[in-house]
């Protein structure tokens, strides 16, 4: 008998704590509405803007954090040109700021750049410079070569010395140049 009682009472005691455990309140299940939606769910935002200007996308080449190779960026501009690239060359630090296309001419997959300047730096930056700028081109552009003027003249510094018969070509293995 006595076990019943204890049994008896510690049933009671479990309902009784049962009874006093907090409830979590209930939520509404409903879906809300249109109007709730806020200014990046709702329908409408899936709508492109006919207003828009149309971009075309490109790669830009750029230096990696070592200056080991170089590194590749899908980035956008409102038209495929030669100033755009420089410009996007520019935002990405591979040529300096007040550089400027003085002409660029495209034939049968070969296109000549003139450039205002290009920045010169040790035989590694100089190379990675180069290939940033051809790849970038020749990608974008879908040329086979590139031709590198400066002022006019065939790109040459210190360390590398382009001739009449040299071009640039797209490098596959940019990612580790030196």
């Amino acid at each position: 008998m006595k076990k019943f009682i204890v049994f008896l009472m510690s049933a009671m005691m479990m309902m009784s704590l049962a009874a006093c455990a907090p409830t979590q309140p209930k939520m509404e299940t409903t879906a809300p509405g249109p109007d709730v939606m806020g200014p990046t769910g709702g329908a409408s935002d899936k709508v492109p803007d006919p207003n828009a200007e149309p971009m075309e996308i490109i790669s830009v080449y750029s230096r990696n954090d070592d200056a080991t190779g170089l590194n590749q960026a899908m980035d956008a501009v409102s038209e495929l040109t030669a100033d755009a690239m420089v410009d996007k060359l520019i935002e990405y630090g591979v040529l300096e700021e007040d550089t400027k296309v003085l002409k660029f001419e495209e034939k049968d997959g070969t296109a000549t750049l003139d450039l205002s300047k290009m920045p010169e730096k040790d035989s590694t930056e100089d190379l990675l410079t180069l290939t940033a700028v051809g790849n970038t081109f020749i990608e974008n552009f879908e040329l086979d070569k590139l031709k590198l003027l400066v002022n006019g003249k065939n790109y040459s510094n210190d360390q590398i010395k382009q001739g009449d018969s040299d071009y640039l070509e797209y490098v596959k293995n940019y990612k580790k140049i030196k």
